[in-house]
């Protein structure tokens, strides 16, 4: 090998090591975002699972229902709501995937297995998930 076969040699070794440290801080910017949804539900369907009760102050505890709840317009439609109805009312990019601790704190209740249930300003919500792969 000659000088500079050994350069090249060396330069495609270095950015192939470079490449493959980036690779997982890459990785983020190329898979779109998980998306979280707030659906409005009726009273009896919320009193199938556990009802956490919110206020202005506790509502910052849950940042996606406070950005949809709190700084949103309100969905207006031509048809009256109906018991059983779900209303999507807004939806949330998650920064990344959705991973256990967030099923644990917005989905479901650990303790009863039962879905979770929000009660804000005598409405009740509940949050769904949309997987971007």
């Amino acid at each position: 090998m000659n000088k500079f076969q050994k350069l090249l040699a060396s330069a495609v070794i270095i950015i192939l090591i470079i490449v493959i440290l980036a690779f997982p801080h890459l990785m983020p910017s190329t898979v779109p975002p998980d998306i979280l949804q707030v659906i409005q539900v009726s009273e009896q369907k919320a009193g199938e699972g556990k009802i956490i009760h919110l206020d202005n102050e506790s509502v910052s505890n849950y940042p996606v229902l406070e950005e949809v709840l709190l700084n949103r317009d309100y969905y207006e439609t031509d048809e009256p709501y109906q018991d059983g109805d779900l209303l999507i009312i807004g939806s949330v990019d998650f920064p990344e995937k959705i991973k256990q601790d967030t099923i644990d704190k917005y989905i479901f209740d650990n303790e009863s297995g039962k879905r979770k249930y929000f009660e804000y300003a005598e409405n009740y919500y509940r949050i769904g998930t949309i997987y971007a792969d």
